[in-house]
């Protein structure tokens, strides 16, 4: 079996994490491969799967990024997750459907990217401040925490996010004891991490110096995160599910379905795990 493990052009080779997953797959007699999505299409071409992994930069060029799955799609190229899947997931709207379908997330709504507009859904809601990101994004890329009187940042911004902008409460939950992310392959927990901001800042992601290291949850945040994963039409073959605990009770603020940090060096056999969910799915 060929499997392509999908990279980008920006990082175009396999992360410590995803070869020990490459690896794994190998041991279990995949021929395994990366290859930037933005890249020569030769090594998708025949591939009897395509894995979403390292594909970093697709908020970028999201119209190539979606024309690329697509692509595959048309050509009857097997991909997981599955293209229908992630092009629900790109858009940040998907959070409202998940609210729609009961699963708990931050009180969110989608305001045009203009001053007035964040202005009035601050007063209407009763805020102080609230987080403000692009409706597709990755890596906390545009993420902004915005207080009562600071919207001049927003001046100039409607050109660039013609369909709005998504507007969240601000949990300060998160600075206080940070995001966990739990990891399940086929639908079964494997792994969590504990991600917590850098001194001074709300955004738990890499690129603004935020820390992330092993975690263990209680059987009961797994179960109520995994009902996130109850709410899809299938169950993915992997998805991470980022959660902030408010009293005991989770809050849904991200369900990733197009991640390439699945922290598989931080739980041992992890690896082993996700590729063998990958088999079964190759397999059926």
């Amino acid at each position: 079996m060929r499997v392509t493990l999908a990279t980008c052009l920006a990082w175009p080779a396999l992360s410590t994490s995803d070869r020990r997953y490459a690896d794994a797959l190998e041991r279990l007699g995949a021929a395994v491969r990366g290859a930037p999505w933005n890249g020569p299409t030769e090594p998708f071409d025949g591939a009897d799967l395509v894995v979403l992994r390292a594909n970093w930069d697709y908020h970028h060029d999201l119209a190539g990024f979606v024309a690329w799955l697509d692509g595959l799609e048309r050509r009857g190229t097997r991909v997981l997750n599955p293209p229908p899947m992630v092009r629900w997931n790109l858009d940040k709207r998907y959070l409202l459907d998940l609210a729609r379908r009961g699963i708990r997330v931050p009180a969110t709504e989608v305001v045009p990217a203009d001053p007035a507009a964040v202005a009035g859904a601050l007063a209407r809601r009763g805020w102080e401040m609230a987080v403000v990101k692009p409706l597709v994004g990755a890596s906390g890329h545009g993420v902004r925490l915005l207080r009562t009187g600071e919207f001049p940042a927003l001046e100039g911004t409607t050109a660039s996010h013609p369909d709005g902008l998504l507007m969240q409460e601000f949990l300060p939950e998160i600075v206080q004891d940070g995001e966990v992310s739990l990891v399940f392959f086929d639908g079964a927990y494997s792994h969590a991490a504990l991600k917590r901001p850098a001194a001074g800042d709300f955004r738990v992601n890499s690129d603004y110096q935020g820390t992330v290291e092993p975690f263990q949850p209680d059987p009961d945040l797994v179960r109520q995160a995994r009902a996130a994963l109850d709410t899809l039409d299938e169950i993915p073959l992997y998805a991470r599910v980022d959660v902030v605990v408010r009293a005991g009770e989770p809050i849904v603020v991200e369900l990733e379905l197009n991640e390439p940090a699945l922290f598989l060096t931080m739980a041992p056999d992890a690896a082993v795990r996700f590729a063998e969910a990958t088999m079964r799915r190759l397999a059926s």
